[in-house]
């Protein structure tokens, strides 16, 4: 049976749920201390704010280390927040003190932000766990009603309290319902957003194989003239033929590739690799290119890092892509000097993962077009570069890889002082 591969993980929506959850550890721990000298605090609020603010911290350094156990941590969260909500809401409802009024009043304000924070930690239960907890509010309504009047009557604090209540018992269903509209449409879009592309993804491949199956076979008839041909002036002219026809094959691999990573359910297939000797494989690949333009191609490692480099998990091919990428757009703007490739051990985002600057010695790239050279068919022409074969899709496949890996790219270039490519990806995790 085959298994299925792990989705993977949104490294913006990673950040947002940590961030979140330190925030909701800071602000609770933040509103205990104020209440408690205030004195509005109830017996229940003593422990378990702090133990409530102590859980979310732990779930955000959690989310910090390994973001896939978010799907495991939301759950049990979400239900003692709950637990601790209707509890201190119960305690509140019969009181005639300031701080139960206080209490009540507050948690029926917090109790939306608890819906939202449900919906978009725990998708698949958010609606139950929102839905249970509206139950038990409705139930402390009522429960308030059935209660019997003292002999005085009931007080302006209690009076307000029930109002309170009554109002929160009417307001809350409509954020129920507007969030599971909200996530409903969200699924929508993205059914939607899938089928669309799986469209494009069909019709663009079935032109590639229209056009790259001719295309196949002129290179291999080339390939049969280049045998019988020995004339100079012909034998420049059948170069010029195969190389059209294998730069129009290099375009529709691009448009291919850069088509498939607009997939939202592309997978990334993490493995354990050895990062010194892929970068070593791209250095022979490209070493022919760059002798023939006269420059250097150089693999550097500190002695050090190499056994730690010697075990990286990421998606090796996905990371091979980006380093090639690299190499291919430094080689066509560098016209004297060379090109040199760093791999370090690191820790982006605090966890253990890797660098790798490509770095050249050529033309630069202008401040003004440093945002845009990641867009879509842009090329960046120089005099001194002639003309620059290529679909200017190559470092926007860069950016959209080192995205879907997690990381950050980062550009430094100066113009006539060459261009440094930082890539900081972290170690992947199959979950």
């Amino acid at each position: 049976m085959t298994r299925t591969p792990p989705r993977p993980v949104d490294a913006r929506h990673a950040r947002l749920m940590t961030g979140v959850a330190m925030l909701a550890a800071i602000g609770t721990l933040l509103i205990w201390l104020t209440d408690r000298q205030e004195g509005l605090l109830t017996p229940w609020d003593q422990w378990t704010i702090p133990a409530l603010s102590a859980l979310y911290f732990g779930v955000g350094v959690l989310h910090m280390v390994q973001p896939r156990c978010m799907s495991l941590a939301a759950p049990p969260t979400l239900i003692a927040t709950s637990v601790y909500l209707l509890v201190a809401l119960h305690l509140g409802v019969d009181g005639q003190s300031l701080p139960q009024l206080y209490a009540v009043t507050s948690l029926v304000q917090l109790i939306p932000v608890f819906y939202v924070i449900a919906f978009v930690a725990w998708q698949r239960g958010g609606v139950w766990i929102s839905g249970l907890t509206y139950a038990g509010v409705l139930a402390q309504y009522l429960f308030s009603l059935q209660t019997p009047a003292p002999a005085g009557g009931w007080t302006d604090a209690h009076l307000l309290t029930q109002k309170t209540l009554l109002a929160s018992v009417l307001i809350h269903p409509a954020c129920i319902l507007a969030l599971s509209f909200i996530v409903h449409l969200r699924v929508q879009l993205g059914t939607s957003q899938q089928e669309a592309f799986k469209g494009k993804e069909r019709f663009l491949a079935m032109l590639s194989h229209e056009i790259r199956t001719p295309l196949q076979a002129m290179l291999g008839s080339i390939d049969l003239l280049a045998l019988k041909l020995r004339g100079s002036a012909e034998t420049r002219a059948l170069d010029r033929l195969r190389n059209s026809a294998t730069q129009l094959d290099t375009h529709l691999r691009d448009v291919t590739e850069f088509t498939r990573l607009e997939d939202p359910a592309l997978r990334i297939q993490a493995d354990t690799f050895d990062l010194p000797q892929l970068l070593n494989e791209l250095r022979d690949d490209w070493i022919g290119q760059a002798q023939a333009k006269g420059l250097s191609l150089r693999i550097e490692l500190a002695p050090g890092d190499q056994a730690a480099l010697q075990a990286v998990k990421s998606d090796a091919t996905r990371v091979r892509q980006i380093v090639c990428n690299l190499i291919s757009n430094a080689l066509k703007y560098t016209l004297v000097g060379g090109v040199t490739v760093h791999a370090s051990p690191s820790r982006p985002h605090g966890a253990r993962g890797m660098t790798i600057v490509v770095e050249d010695s050529g033309i630069g790239i202008a401040p003004q077009h440093l945002q845009t050279i990641f867009q879509p068919y842009v090329r960046l022409e120089d005099a001194r570069a002639l003309r620059v074969d290529g679909t200017g899709l190559g470092l926007a496949v860069v950016q959209r890889l080192v995205g879907r890996l997690g990381g950050r790219l980062h550009v430094d270039s100066h113009p006539d002082r060459g261009s440094r490519f930082t890539v900081e990806l972290p170690m992947a995790d199959n979950g």
